[in-house]
């Protein structure tokens, strides 16, 4: 069949439309998407503008939000605003001296717009109001005195980050995570959720999961994205610095922030979303892997994005719910010193010299990940990661620390990061990173040969 020059010019149009839809979306998706897992239906932790208490570190058996640290408590809840504003109770710091957390606020698009804590806080503990991008409004009188937080979205995640230690010190970090709690400033808070949740249709399955991972069709899998991206963006139609980026979503047919109907869209347009869908699906993917197979890539502009919509896409992808740099710095690993992929085929070791340890004010610890789902590897010893609150490390003479990466177990394992048998990565995780942050570096992971 014929195609004519303007249905080719309206598929290319579509294309590149689709691209710049799928980067700066997935982000938002991701965000309704694991609301919609926690919220909703049989997988339910709890319900809109109520909190969850994960009470243990996170394991391999935890699958709801991917790269999880596994040092830290979480305290979460799903937030909307569009009902009113919520009271957010911050524990205080003074009845738990030393112990690090914070409670981080993301939006709709995983934009970490303000973190809660010992830091900027009252240190007998404090209440903060969050408002949505309506304001106050009639709730003025309701928090005379009181600090408030404007949040961009109505839709609001927060994560509350404890650190914990072995299951004997679980008890004090539970004490501390149950002062966190949220209510409404006139009684109970309202349960709805946004619309975008409310209506997902489907499983609500990552779609990065199923086409990069899961080799799912894209021309299958696009109609679905695109429905909940018109939903979402009535929710949270983005920043007035977005606005033109939204305008430009909608040519071509794909009327975002209306009612989306695949079907009516004609068939050049309809497979050149789908195109620009799966286009954008591999870019993501191949950006979380280090364009330059560097041993190791921070993340300097975690949490915080501006218009770096790629940037914000890939941190979803491979570490939804990522701190900003001033509360924590990030740092991800998937190739050795010789810029080959990580592999548990191989055996390595990574040193870090006495005076190069990771700056970190709070705490550091490195964590390994299965490369085929983006979840912490199970392993016999049950060990996902190694920092500095590790207990029983092996230090050499002058204070410098090895760790040991293989499947199979060395002769001494007090430093052993076990590996699954085929493809890992790494993230180093540096809380309340120090200044000297901006002269180190994270050592590269050196192949060991077999003895």
């Amino acid at each position: 069949m014929t195609v004519s020059p303007m249905d080719l010019a309206r598929q290319d149009l579509a294309r590149a439309v689709g691209v710049s839809a799928t980067v700066y979306g997935y982000p938002l998706i991701e965000s309704m998407r694991t609301c919609c897992l926690q919220t909703q239906g049989e997988a339910l932790r709890a319900p809109i503008n109520t909190v969850h208490h994960i009470r243990h570190p996170s394991t391999d058996r935890d699958r709801d939000v991917v790269t999880p640290a596994n040092d830290l408590l979480y305290t979460t809840a799903w937030i909307n605003l569009a009902d009113g504003p919520v009271r957010l109770t911050v524990p205080s710091a003074q009845r738990h001296a030393g112990r690090y957390f914070v409670l981080a606020l993301y939006d709709a698009y995983t934009e970490n717009f303000d973190n809660v804590g010992p830091r900027n806080s009252a240190a007998a503990g404090e209440t903060v109001v969050l408002v949505g991008p309506d304001g106050l409004g009639e709730h003025a009188g309701d928090v005379a005195g009181q600090r408030v937080i404007a949040c961009p979205t109505h839709l609001v995640w927060l994560i509350g980050r404890i650190v914990a230690g072995d299951e004997a010190d679980w008890p004090a970090a539970q004490a501390l995570q149950a002062e966190i709690r949220l209510e409404g400033l006139r009684g109970a808070a309202s349960r709805r959720a946004p619309q975008a949740v409310a209506q997902w249709s489907g499983p609500p399955v990552d779609v990065m999961a199923q086409v990069v991972e899961q080799g799912a069709d894209p021309a299958a899998v696009a109609p679905v994205f695109y429905r909940h991206l018109a939903l979402a963006l009535e929710d949270a139609p983005g920043r007035v610095q977005d606005q033109g980026m939204v305008a430009w979503l909608s040519q071509n047919g794909l009327r975002l922030g209306e009612a989306f109907d695949w079907a009516a869209l004609d068939e050049p347009v309809r497979r050149g979303l789908t195109e620009g869908f799966a286009q954008a699906l591999h870019l993501i993917g191949v950006s979380a892997r280090s364009r330059s197979a560097r041993p190791w890539a921070l993340a300097s502009r975690a949490g915080r994005y501006g218009s770096d919509y790629l940037m914000r896409a890939l941190t979803a992808y491979i570490g939804l719910g990522a701190l900003a740099t001033d509360e924590a710095i990030y740092g991800a690993g998937h190739f050795d010193v010789a810029r080959q992929p990580l592999d548990g085929a191989r055996s390595y070791r990574m040193r870090f010299a006495a005076d190069g340890l990771p700056p970190a004010d709070a705490f550091w610890s490195v964590t390994l990940y299965d490369a085929q789902d983006r979840f912490l590897y199970g392993n016999s010893l049950g060990r996902h990661s190694i920092g500095d609150r590790t207990p029983g490390l092996r230090y050499e003479p002058d204070g410098a620390l090895q760790i040991d990466f293989s499947h199979e177990p060395p002769r001494d394992t007090r430093n052993w990061l076990p590996t699954p048998p085929g493809r890992f990565y790494l993230i180093v995780r540096i809380y309340h990173p120090r200044e000297a942050l901006h002269s180190w570096q994270v050592p590269a992971l050196e192949p060991v040969e077999a003895a």
